[in-house]
Order: structure tokens, then sequence, then C-alpha cells
């Protein structure tokens, strides 16, 4: 199914983001493993480039699974000896650029294709930024 972005439930508040680990000793098994997935959640959109995260948001794409091999595009020589005794994860669906970006002093253009949903554009400029479905 084609993901649209859902201006209905986009969340809109004045409260200050946080965060905290979890400290509870008493958490079951299940939250434990809740908290787990969270957390890394949260730390795979933060530690993805700022327009995808931006992307998967917008369109609820941010269930993760345990990643047991390296992904495909895995560099062990930037991003080091893949150890599959470590827990990893990594997005269920994958968002990549796709085609030339088009990149100037005061303009962006990038084209993301969304593994199996199709093809965005984001277009980005000092004033606006445009994100449409192709």
């Amino acid at each position: 199914m084609t993901r649209l972005i859902d201006p209905q439930h986009l969340n809109i508040d004045e409260i200050p983001g946080i965060w905290t680990p979890v400290n509870v000793e008493e958490l079951s098994d299940s939250e434990r493993v809740a908290e787990v997935e969270d957390q890394a959640r949260a730390s795979l959109l933060a530690g993805v480039d700022t327009l995808e995260a931006v992307l998967r948001l917008l369109l609820h794409e941010t269930e993760i699974q345990r990643a047991v091999t390296p992904p495909d595009g895995y560099d062990p020589e930037l991003q080091g000896e893949w150890d599959s005794d470590i827990l990893a994860f990594e997005f269920k669906r994958g968002i990549k650029p796709v085609g030339e970006i088009s990149r100037e002093a005061e303009y962006l253009f990038v084209q993301f294709e969304v593994e199996g949903t199709g093809e965005w554009i984001m277009e980005i400029t000092p004033e606006k930024a445009i994100i449409e479905k192709l």
C-alpha cells in the first residue's frame, strides 16, 4: 500500500523534547524488550540523514527489525567490521536517494525511493520545503 502524508496525525505542541533512559528495575521481560526497541527506533532516526528522518516520520515508516547481517551498502572500512553477536536494528522498509542530487547555494533537490511504495521528491530552499509523491 502506498504511504501518504496524513496531516490529521501530525502532532504540534509547545512541549519541549526531552529523553531519559528508563531506569525502572521492575519492568517485565516484554516491557524491557519494548523499551529497547523504542530506544533503537529513536537512535536510528537520530542516526540517518535529516531528510530521510523527516520523510520516515511523515510517512510513519519507523518500524524496525533485528539486523542479523549487514544491510546492502554497508562499508566495513567506514563503519567497522560487522559483529553478528552485537544486538543491531534496522528499519523494516528501506529509503534511499535515487538519481542525481541537485545542490546549489540556496537550493536542494533530492528524490527518494521508499521500498515497495514509490518515490518522493524533496525540494528545499531558504524560504520553503516541498515534499511531494511522484
